[in-house]
């Protein structure tokens, strides 16, 4: 499977979208043209071969389709089939297209060694090295949101008349950055080896972490004896279920220290919207886990970025 890799920093350029309806029997037509393609199926199946790759992309999966190589459909489709789609210019000049081996090779951060879909970097101190990754095909999660802002562009386009605005380019650039993280949420990429129940924790403790969450909580949400879930989660992640969430808070709170508003939250505050519920608790875990104190690291923080300016 291939990927595109790109800066956000350039951001893409919005060319046009539409929503596919069929009732049945659609063929999609040879093309090849200069501009991608995303393409997310809402119902029904997709037949379609990109540079001799067929796929077949159904509902709540999402297909890129790479400039300047040869796509058709393959075979009709059956019975009712519904995708929205829109065309636009990746506008990074250093852009590239990678196979799996090359990306992991090529983007440091994704290696499983490093920052990862179980453990991504809240912060990226060099915004260069950033990168918007848009895989080829991919299955995204359940409810995602990636199909709401894509029908949210469809409607913007159309009080828009059709015309190509900077609020559609915009609202485009807000869908790829989803899309993509819905991806490295699914853990297609870099964490292949986690079962799906392990899976389904993680992404519970990533989206809840701010609540006052207890590990009896959490094992009550998914049906499991408490001690059994640590257990299971410190084969499969390396940590237990406290450590996990005290990861994925802490770095919610290293993200709210490092902003350049962080002046507009006390400590506590900041505490308290990670999801802790005890402030000196907070400090404790902040210093075992970064060896300072939150205020230490948001002032050697904001010193970093006055000096490097």
């Amino acid at each position: 499977m291939l990927f595109c890799s790109y800066n956000p920093g350039y951001p893409v350029e919005y060319l046009s979208s539409g929503h596919l309806f069929s009732k049945d029997g659609f063929v999609h037509p040879k093309r090849n043209i200069d501009s991608f393609v995303l393409i997310i199926v809402r119902e029904g199946i997709l037949h379609i071969t990109q540079n001799e790759q067929p796929f077949d992309v159904g509902e709540n999966e999402g297909i890129v389709l790479f400039p300047f190589q040869n796509h058709y459909g393959y075979k009709p489709s059956t019975g009712p089939l519904s995708y929205y789609w829109s065309h636009f210019y990746v506008t990074d000049p250093d852009y590239h297209i990678y196979n799996q081996g090359a990306l992991l090779r090529h983007n440091n951060y994704l290696r499983s060694d490093q920052s990862s879909a179980l453990f991504p970097n809240p912060i990226q101190e060099n915004p260069d090295e950033e990168r918007i990754i848009l895989p080829e095909m991919t299955r995204l999660p359940a409810g995602h949101r990636s199909l709401i802002l894509f029908s949210q562009l469809l409607d913007m386009s159309r009080r828009e008349n059709y015309q190509r605005t900077w609020l559609l380019r915009y609202a485009l650039n807000l869908l790829l950055a989803e899309y993509y993280r819905e991806y490295l949420a699914s853990g297609s990429l870099t964490d292949q080896h986690l079962p799906g129940n392990v899976k389904a924790i993680l992404e519970w403790i990533r989206t809840h972490f701010e609540n006052p969450l207890t590990v009896a909580d959490l094992a009550e949400q998914f049906g499991y004896n408490p001690t059994y879930m640590t257990s299971m989660m410190k084969k499969y992640t390396g940590l237990t279920v406290n450590e996990l969430l005290n990861y994925y808070r802490i770095n919610a709170a290293k993200n709210l220290l490092s902003t350049a508003m962080s002046g507009a939250y006390s400590i506590r505050n900041i505490a308290y919207l990670c999801g802790f519920t005890d402030e000196k608790y907070f400090m404790r875990v902040f210093k075992k886990l970064e060896g300072m104190t939150p205020s230490q690291y948001q002032n050697a923080f904001n010193e970093k970025k006055m000096v490097t300016k």
